[in-house]
């Protein structure tokens, strides 16, 4: 293969069919080891145009050399065509060539558009989370739901394709040949506020998910990654393998692992998005069209990346009390010097009730301590009143929040 078919960008990539078709033949015979061999310098180069053919190969069902060539075909057609309507006036075949050359520059700019828009963004197959007058549900990749009658469920994936909800009732994926079971396919556990879940992966790996979280995942990890898509809280106990990553995509971020321990916290209204590792260890970084950003950062056990949605920058932080953070997979709410306010928020999604807070409040005080969430609201609002040094009153759904009454002395 000659020199010159080696393109440097994208849009060259997207512009050049023999390349396209190069590469999709060359990985999968000696042909590619033998360029590399004669051009070393070229290594990088090469990888990088390799790994956006394999990703439009895995992601999005280009399938072989024959298929990009005719899709290819079909573009030249088109624009053959307007050239050859144009040749019998000048400025009609300039007005041709113009609109050709915008249409391969349009095609690129859709095409770069799409791919980054598909990889960045999962669409789940509810709008928003339900309230908690409505139960938990599972909703399979065809789109049946299933009802999670527990407050806390648990749902358990094998590796013969067989999904248990609460210890009970079994779906045998396996016997409906109509079933998708594969990593294009999604099914998702959306949990309201006031309820929690528990997910047992099909490859070991073990999920909590928080009041008000969702997430979307295969009934079976078969591609080069394992990967998953989460809105709200969830603690993952992941099982290792060097082999196979295990990705979670949390509105902007990635977080890539090959066996670790740790909670990620992503609600769509907080401004700040937390990934907090007790074992092993983790790459965060902004999700880009291709995977996880360069400009990623690695955390060690006991610290703590928090991604600003609004100055678009993660800064990580020492944690030396990093199991608070995941405490509330075992019914408790642990807090060391955390504001107020964050635990006021955190107590509104478990219990499923409206804090209402007057202005003259102060929710930036740090407070410290431990709540048992088996309790009821009135215990646990009780709890933290000495703490927060504030009153309460509950009505229905809402709590009103005031500043501790100062006792009189008797005299």
């Amino acid at each position: 293969m000659d020199k010159k078919y080696l393109k440097y960008g994208l849009e060259d990539f997207l512009e050049d069919k023999q390349f396209v078709a190069w590469i999709l033949k060359g990985h999968q015979n000696e042909e590619w080891s033998t360029f590399i061999a004669n051009h070393p310098e070229l290594q990088s180069k090469v990888n990088t145009a390799k790994e956006i053919v394999l990703l439009l190969k895995d992601r999005y069902d280009i399938l072989d050399e024959e298929e990009v060539l005719s899709m290819w075909h079909n573009i030249d057609r088109f624009n053959k065509s307007y050239k050859n309507r144009a040749r019998t006036i000048h400025l009609r075949r300039t007005i041709t060539i113009a609109a050709s050359v915008l249409i391969v520059i349009s095609l690129g700019i859709l095409g770069y558009s799409y791919l980054n828009n598909r990889n960045l963004e999962y669409q789940f197959a509810s709008s928003d989370i339900p309230n908690s007058t409505e139960n938990a549900r599972l909703v399979l990749s065809d789109g049946e739901e299933i009802d999670l009658e527990n407050d806390k469920s648990t749902i358990s994936i094998d590796d013969k394709e067989k999904i248990t909800i609460n210890d009970e009732s079994v779906i045998d994926l396996s016997e409906n040949e109509e079933k998708d079971t594969d990593d294009t396919k999604m099914n998702e556990v959306i949990v309201p506020y006031g309820k929690s879940s528990e997910l047992l992966l099909a490859d070991g790996t073990k999920v909590w998910l928080n009041a008000g979280s969702r997430l979307a995942f295969p009934t079976k990890f078969t591609k080069s990654t394992r990967e998953v898509y989460l809105e709200g809280e969830a603690c993952f106990k992941v099982t290792k393998n060097e082999s196979q990553p295990f990705i979670v995509n949390a509105n902007d971020i990635g977080v890539k692992v090959l066996g670790t321990y740790f909670d990620v916290s992503a609600y769509p209204n907080d401004e700040h998005i937390e990934t907090i590792l007790v074992e092993g260890s983790v790459v965060v970084g902004k999700k880009t069209a291709f995977g996880i950003s360069k400009n990623s950062v690695e955390l060690k056990p006991y610290q703590k990346a928090t991604f600003d949605k609004e100055e678009n920058d993660i800064v990580v932080a020492e944690e030396p009390n990093a199991d608070v953070y995941l405490a509330w997979t075992e019914g408790w709410f642990e807090f060391s010097q955390q504001n107020l306010d964050n635990v006021l928020t955190k107590l509104e999604r478990y219990y499923n009730v409206k804090l209402v807070v007057p202005e003259d409040f102060n929710t930036n005080r740090k407070i410290t301590g431990k709540l048992d969430l088996k309790d009821s609201l009135d215990d646990v609002l009780k709890a933290l009143s000495d703490v927060a040094k504030m009153d309460y009153r509950i009505d229905g759904s809402k709590v009103f929040i005031t500043n501790k009454m100062e006792e009189i002395p008797m005299k």
